[in-house]
């Protein structure tokens, strides 16, 4: 097993969030090679945790912390050349990108992602599903073992997810 990277303990000890759990980790950067101001160039760690995404670089003078939240990812654009890998991850107001040389990794990363954005979305339940509990609601208010208001408040909640 890898050595676990500075980046990662160190998020780990300062910015994961109770319950929260690191799913899969990699090495790369973001910004430019020899770039300068906003496009300087960090080496770090791209992590995907059960509710987020975030880069993460811990230096000697100070940190950088990026993080989206799983649930926000619109879109995951991915390139390739020669042998230089990047996953772009888009919101409808931000974008990360991050470079990697890891096949495997970036892969893993790219699996994490995924699944972590299926398991926010909440499967839409059948409409048959409401209309059968609709129905059995109605033998338990002719049974009298609701209440007429406790019957029109849920038929009413149905109703509207239907």
């Amino acid at each position: 097993m890898a050595k676990e990277s500075k980046h990662v303990r160190a998020f780990s000890q300062n910015h994961l969030k109770p319950g929260e759990s690191i799913v899969c980790s990699a090495n790369g950067y973001i910004g430019e090679m020899m770039g300068s101001g906003d496009k300087t160039q960090h080496n770090g760690v791209l992590l995907v945790t059960g509710e987020r995404v975030a880069f993460y670089r811990k230096g000697l003078l100070g940190e950088v912390l990026e993080t989206i939240p799983l649930k926000s990812v619109t879109s995951i654009e991915r390139k390739s050349l020669l042998g230089h890998r990047t996953i772009n991850l888009h919101t409808s107001h931000d974008s990360l990108e991050f470079k990697i040389s890891d096949k495997q990794a970036e892969q893993l990363l790219l699996d994490a992602i995924e699944a972590g954005r299926s398991a926010g979305a909440a499967p839409a339940q059948p409409t048959g599903d409401h209309l059968e509990t609709l129905k059995k609601l109605a033998e338990l208010k002719e049974a009298g073992v609701i209440s007429e208001e406790d019957f029109a408040a849920k038929k009413a909640d149905l109703l509207s997810k239907l």
